[in-house]
């Protein structure tokens, strides 16, 4: 389109304006606008307007010679109306269509681009699953055997303890070879920290004869799930004697101990340190069988005593005795069920039977022994004529009636977990709940039966 083709233009005008996306900038003469267009300050492409045209035109359809037009053959124009540089003259509304910005459609890839685009996200997706599934082969726990613990020592410990999520806490469990000399404690937490304990006995829980007091302290790694403890600084005693503890532990510098780790926990770093306070059984055949020891050794020191003091004060000890074997029984099967609901649901129906087998083994035994040697026990007191027989059966029954009622408790929990198919963390939460509630009230009773007993010893 060319000027010519307009009944009527101002060519030679000064008053010529830029059509931009952002509003029109002018007047110009067509002359300086084409020099800005030499200068490439504007494309050949921009829209140029000026009166009389019914609407904007590209710049480089204008053709010079056309600009050149006598003027005679242009009407007159009234400067008067510009005057006022503020005034610009209106856009034709014809115009306006031209002005809306060109909204770019979506970008068409091609075929080829595609299909690359599909192979990549194919191979990434690969790597993710590959990546899934090296994980899932990884969970399990394994720890490797030491020079002095035995085969049957390392069977137990990897039946007892299971893997229990990339992501689980510290938690020790301990074990010694026979000869003493070496503490082991284990944990299925993927971590590994510079570990410090401190040991002290309890009192009237070492496997002896005499009055002894035993501390110590130590330090090790852990690593590979073991914590090796095999240098002790003794500050009483000179030996470690098998019996209970009480063990300060301090874990500190602790980091995933594998790349594995790191990505089960997605980079995230565990605690950097741990510490607990909690009780230990530093005895080789494991806590049950140490109850029982205990409770023969605690009989043949009282036979002991029994020598040089009245019979009676004697009963009463045992008495009293008894019932913190029971407590402290009813402490470890409590524990031993937290234990167990603690750790991942999936494996749920995996973790069960072994938890089940454990308690069969240790605590229920226990309690079925405690039950027959009670028994065996008062029977003794009767064959030997002591005085106050009648009193001392209704002290038999409360022993033996505690002793079942924890039997008792513990298996109907039990069921109730073998009942269950594939329970979720509400409903492990529900039964966690039940432990608690029941062994507080099973530690509650005993307790009370225990102050009974001091009061009944006073009179």
């Amino acid at each position: 389109m060319t000027l010519s083709n307009f009944d009527w233009t101002d060519k030679t005008s000064l008053k010529w304006f830029i059509i931009l996306p952002t509003g029109h900038e002018g007047p110009y003469s067509l002359e300086a606008i084409e020099e800005r267009c030499r200068q490439k300050k504007i494309s050949p492409e921009v829209l140029i307007w000026a009166e009389g045209l019914p609407g904007p035109v590209v710049l480089k359809s204008v053709e010079k010679k056309e600009q050149r037009v006598e003027e005679d053959e242009l009407p007159p124009l009234p400067l008067e109306a510009f005057e006022d540089a503020d005034e610009l003259p209106p856009i034709p509304f014809s115009s306006q269509k031209a002005l809306e910005p060109e909204i770019p459609g979506p970008v068409k890839v091609k075929g080829k681009s595609r299909a690359g685009l599909f192979i990549i996200l194919f191979f990434i997706l690969l790597g993710f699953a590959a990546l899934y599934q090296y994980i899932q082969m990884n969970q399990k726990f394994e720890i490797r055997r030491y020079p002095k613990m035995s085969l049957n020592l390392h069977d137990r410990i990897q039946k007892e303890l299971t893997f229990g999520g990339w992501n689980k806490d510290i938690f020790f469990k301990e074990y010694v070879p026979v000869d003493m000399s070496t503490i082991w404690l284990v944990t299925s937490s993927f971590q590994e920290c510079k570990v410090e304990v401190s040991f002290q006995s309890e009192k009237d829980k070492l496997i002896s004869l005499n009055e002894e007091a035993v501390a110590f302290k130590s330090r090790g790694q852990l690593k590979d799930h073991v914590v090796e403890l095999t240098a002790f600084d003794f500050t009483a005693g000179s030996k470690i004697i098998p019996g209970m503890y009480e063990a300060d532990i301090k874990a500190y510098n602790c980091k995933w101990n594998s790349w594995t780790a790191k990505l089960a926990n997605k980079f995230t770093p565990p605690k950097s340190e741990y510490t607990a306070k909690t009780k230990v059984i530093l005895f080789s055949k494991g806590a049950a069988e140490f109850n029982t020891l205990l409770d023969t050794l605690i009989k043949k020191k009282l036979e002991i005593e029994m020598k040089g003091q009245n019979q009676k004060e004697a009963f009463w000890q045992d008495l009293q005795q008894k019932l913190q074997t029971l407590l402290a029984i009813s402490l470890q099967i409590e524990q031993h069920m937290l234990d167990f609901l603690a750790k991942d649901p999936k494996s749920f129906a995996q973790n069960l039977k072994p938890a089940v087998d454990l308690y069969t083994g240790q605590f229920g035994h226990f309690l079925t022994n405690f039950v027959v040697s009670n028994e065996e026990y008062f029977e003794s007191l009767r064959t030997k004529g002591t005085e106050n027989s009648a009193d001392r059966k209704n002290y038999e029954l409360l022993l033996k009636q505690t002793a079942k009622r924890i039997g008792l408790q513990s298996m109907q929990i039990i069921e109730s977990l073998q009942r269950m198919k594939s329970p979720g963390p509400k409903e492990l939460q529900a039964v966690e709940a039940q432990v608690k509630k029941t062994f507080s009230a099973l530690k509650e009773e005993i307790n009370r039966k225990i102050i009974q007993i001091s009061d009944d010893r006073s009179i």
